[in-house]
Protein backbone atom coordinates (compact mmCIF):
# COMPACT_ATOMS: atom_id res chain seq x y z
CA UNK A 1 0.00 0.00 0.00
CA UNK A 2 1.29 3.42 -0.86
CA UNK A 3 1.86 6.23 1.59
CA UNK A 4 -1.60 7.69 1.13
CA UNK A 5 -3.26 4.27 1.16
CA UNK A 6 -4.00 4.27 -2.56
CA UNK A 7 -4.80 0.89 -4.06
CA UNK A 8 -1.60 -0.30 -5.76
CA UNK A 9 -2.28 -2.07 -9.06
CA UNK A 10 -0.29 -4.25 -11.46
CA UNK A 11 -1.61 -4.32 -15.03
CA UNK A 12 -0.73 -7.35 -17.16
CA UNK A 13 -1.88 -6.75 -20.74
CA UNK A 14 0.04 -7.58 -23.92
CA UNK A 15 -1.65 -4.95 -26.12
CA UNK A 16 0.14 -1.68 -25.33
CA UNK A 17 -2.73 0.65 -26.30
CA UNK A 18 -5.23 -1.27 -24.17
CA UNK A 19 -2.74 -1.38 -21.29
CA UNK A 20 -2.31 2.40 -21.45
CA UNK A 21 -6.09 2.92 -21.57
CA UNK A 22 -6.48 0.74 -18.47
CA UNK A 23 -3.71 2.63 -16.72
CA UNK A 24 -5.31 5.99 -17.52
CA UNK A 25 -8.70 4.81 -16.23
CA UNK A 26 -7.14 3.53 -13.00
CA UNK A 27 -5.10 6.67 -12.35
CA UNK A 28 -8.11 8.93 -13.02
CA UNK A 29 -10.09 6.83 -10.53
CA UNK A 30 -7.48 7.46 -7.84
CA UNK A 31 -5.65 4.13 -7.95
CA UNK A 32 -1.87 3.84 -8.10
CA UNK A 33 -0.56 1.87 -11.08
CA UNK A 34 2.78 0.60 -9.82
CA UNK A 35 3.68 -1.38 -12.93
CA UNK A 36 2.44 -2.26 -16.42
CA UNK A 37 3.67 -5.56 -17.88
CA UNK A 38 3.27 -6.62 -21.50
CA UNK A 39 4.84 -10.07 -21.15
CA UNK A 40 4.33 -12.94 -18.70
CA UNK A 41 7.99 -12.93 -17.66
CA UNK A 42 7.77 -9.25 -16.72
CA UNK A 43 4.66 -9.95 -14.67
CA UNK A 44 6.24 -12.83 -12.76
CA UNK A 45 9.28 -10.70 -11.96
CA UNK A 46 7.08 -7.83 -10.76
CA UNK A 47 5.02 -10.16 -8.56
CA UNK A 48 8.17 -11.41 -6.88
CA UNK A 49 9.84 -8.04 -6.33
CA UNK A 50 7.16 -5.36 -5.98
CA UNK A 51 4.12 -4.80 -3.78
CA UNK A 52 0.58 -4.72 -5.16
CA UNK A 53 -2.92 -4.79 -3.72
CA UNK A 54 -4.52 -5.98 -6.95
CA UNK A 55 -3.59 -7.43 -10.36
CA UNK A 56 -5.57 -6.72 -13.52
CA UNK A 57 -4.69 -9.79 -15.54
CA UNK A 58 -5.40 -10.38 -19.22
CA UNK A 59 -6.22 -14.06 -19.74
CA UNK A 60 -5.23 -14.30 -23.40
CA UNK A 61 -1.63 -13.11 -23.46
CA UNK A 62 0.18 -13.72 -26.74
CA UNK A 63 3.05 -15.28 -24.83
CA UNK A 64 4.42 -18.55 -23.52
CA UNK A 65 2.16 -18.24 -20.47
CA UNK A 66 -1.49 -17.19 -20.29
CA UNK A 67 -3.09 -15.09 -17.59
CA UNK A 68 -4.48 -18.29 -16.11
CA UNK A 69 -0.93 -19.74 -15.98
CA UNK A 70 0.21 -16.63 -14.10
CA UNK A 71 -2.70 -16.98 -11.67
CA UNK A 72 -1.78 -20.64 -11.09
CA UNK A 73 1.83 -19.60 -10.48
CA UNK A 74 0.64 -17.15 -7.83
CA UNK A 75 -1.39 -19.88 -6.15
CA UNK A 76 1.49 -22.37 -6.26
CA UNK A 77 3.96 -19.85 -4.83
CA UNK A 78 1.50 -18.48 -2.24
CA UNK A 79 1.55 -14.96 -3.67
CA UNK A 80 -1.58 -13.76 -1.91
CA UNK A 81 -2.60 -10.90 -4.19
CA UNK A 82 -6.17 -10.82 -5.54
CA UNK A 83 -6.63 -10.55 -9.29
CA UNK A 84 -9.34 -9.60 -11.75
CA UNK A 85 -9.29 -11.28 -15.15
CA UNK A 86 -9.65 -9.27 -18.35
CA UNK A 87 -10.65 -11.16 -21.47
CA UNK A 88 -12.34 -10.92 -24.85
CA UNK A 89 -13.61 -14.49 -24.52
CA UNK A 90 -16.74 -15.71 -22.73
CA UNK A 91 -16.82 -19.31 -23.97
CA UNK A 92 -17.44 -22.11 -21.49
CA UNK A 93 -13.87 -23.44 -21.57
CA UNK A 94 -12.37 -20.03 -20.77
CA UNK A 95 -14.88 -19.37 -17.99
CA UNK A 96 -14.31 -22.79 -16.41
CA UNK A 97 -10.53 -22.41 -16.57
CA UNK A 98 -10.84 -18.97 -14.97
CA UNK A 99 -13.07 -20.27 -12.16
CA UNK A 100 -10.49 -22.92 -11.29
CA UNK A 101 -7.95 -20.27 -10.18
CA UNK A 102 -10.45 -18.18 -8.17
CA UNK A 103 -10.25 -14.59 -9.47
CA UNK A 104 -12.12 -11.97 -7.43
CA UNK A 105 -13.61 -10.50 -10.60
CA UNK A 106 -13.98 -10.91 -14.35
CA UNK A 107 -14.24 -8.12 -16.94
CA UNK A 108 -15.10 -8.77 -20.58
CA UNK A 109 -13.41 -6.59 -23.22
CA UNK A 110 -14.31 -4.20 -24.66
CA UNK A 111 -15.50 -2.60 -21.43
CA UNK A 112 -16.68 0.83 -20.34
CA UNK A 113 -14.59 2.89 -17.94
CA UNK A 114 -17.33 2.80 -15.32
CA UNK A 115 -17.59 -0.99 -15.60
CA UNK A 116 -13.89 -1.49 -14.89
CA UNK A 117 -13.84 0.93 -11.95
CA UNK A 118 -16.97 -0.54 -10.35
CA UNK A 119 -15.64 -4.09 -10.77
CA UNK A 120 -12.38 -3.12 -9.06
CA UNK A 121 -14.15 -1.33 -6.21
CA UNK A 122 -16.78 -3.99 -5.52
CA UNK A 123 -14.53 -7.03 -6.01
CA UNK A 124 -11.73 -5.65 -3.85
CA UNK A 125 -14.13 -4.47 -1.16
CA UNK A 126 -15.78 -7.89 -0.95
CA UNK A 127 -12.41 -9.63 -0.94
CA UNK A 128 -10.66 -7.50 1.68
CA UNK A 129 -13.49 -7.05 4.18
CA UNK A 130 -12.94 -10.63 5.35
CA UNK A 131 -9.39 -9.72 6.40
CA UNK A 132 -10.63 -7.29 9.04
CA UNK A 133 -10.45 -8.79 12.53
CA UNK A 134 -13.74 -9.12 14.38
CA UNK A 135 -14.18 -6.33 16.90
CA UNK A 136 -12.07 -3.32 15.94
CA UNK A 137 -9.73 -2.33 18.74
CA UNK A 138 -9.52 1.44 19.24
CA UNK A 139 -6.08 1.45 20.87
CA UNK A 140 -4.61 -0.80 18.18
CA UNK A 141 -6.04 1.32 15.37
CA UNK A 142 -4.80 4.54 16.93
CA UNK A 143 -1.34 3.05 17.36
CA UNK A 144 -1.29 1.65 13.84
CA UNK A 145 -2.38 4.88 12.12
CA UNK A 146 -0.91 7.32 14.67
CA UNK A 147 -4.23 9.14 15.08
CA UNK A 148 -6.94 9.74 17.68
CA UNK A 149 -10.36 8.29 16.87
CA UNK A 150 -13.45 9.39 18.75
CA UNK A 151 -15.94 6.87 20.12
CA UNK A 152 -18.44 8.00 17.48
CA UNK A 153 -15.90 7.48 14.70
CA UNK A 154 -15.18 3.99 16.01
CA UNK A 155 -18.91 3.23 16.07
CA UNK A 156 -19.32 4.38 12.46
CA UNK A 157 -16.14 2.59 11.40
CA UNK A 158 -17.49 -0.69 12.77
CA UNK A 159 -20.76 -0.22 10.85
CA UNK A 160 -18.87 0.50 7.63
CA UNK A 161 -16.97 -2.76 8.13
CA UNK A 162 -20.31 -4.54 8.45
CA UNK A 163 -21.18 -3.25 4.97
CA UNK A 164 -23.74 -0.67 6.11
CA UNK A 165 -24.37 2.28 3.78
CA UNK A 166 -24.76 5.87 4.97
CA UNK A 167 -28.53 5.60 5.26
CA UNK A 168 -28.35 2.41 7.31
CA UNK A 169 -25.71 3.96 9.58
CA UNK A 170 -27.89 7.03 10.01
CA UNK A 171 -30.89 4.93 11.07
CA UNK A 172 -28.81 2.69 13.31
CA UNK A 173 -27.22 5.45 15.43
CA UNK A 174 -29.92 8.13 15.04
CA UNK A 175 -27.81 10.74 13.26
CA UNK A 176 -28.63 12.74 10.15
CA UNK A 177 -27.10 11.64 6.84
CA UNK A 178 -25.03 14.84 6.73
CA UNK A 179 -23.63 14.19 10.21
CA UNK A 180 -22.74 10.64 9.23
CA UNK A 181 -21.00 11.94 6.10
CA UNK A 182 -19.11 14.46 8.24
CA UNK A 183 -17.80 11.70 10.54
CA UNK A 184 -16.90 9.47 7.59
CA UNK A 185 -14.93 12.31 5.99
CA UNK A 186 -13.03 12.76 9.26
CA UNK A 187 -12.28 9.02 9.33
CA UNK A 188 -11.03 9.12 5.74
CA UNK A 189 -8.83 12.12 6.48
CA UNK A 190 -7.34 10.53 9.58
CA UNK A 191 -6.61 7.19 7.90
CA UNK A 192 -5.42 8.81 4.64
CA UNK A 193 -7.99 7.13 2.40
CA UNK A 194 -10.56 8.54 0.00
CA UNK A 195 -13.22 5.82 -0.26
CA UNK A 196 -14.58 2.70 1.43
CA UNK A 197 -12.51 0.27 -0.60
CA UNK A 198 -9.28 1.99 0.41
CA UNK A 199 -10.52 2.13 4.01
CA UNK A 200 -11.32 -1.60 4.18
CA UNK A 201 -8.01 -2.46 2.53
CA UNK A 202 -6.08 -0.27 4.99
CA UNK A 203 -7.85 -1.83 7.98
CA UNK A 204 -7.07 -5.32 6.74
CA UNK A 205 -3.35 -4.68 6.48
Amino acid sequence: MSEVNKIAILIVEDEALIAEDIKEICVEAGFEVVSVCYRASQALNALLHEHFDLVLLDINLEDELSGIDIAQYMINHKIAIPYIFLTSYTDTNTLNAAKDVHPIGYVVKPFQKEQLISTIEISLFNHTKFNIPHGLNKAELESKFKVHLTDREMEILALICEGKNNGQISNKIYLSINTVKFHIKNIYDKLHVSNRTQLILALGK
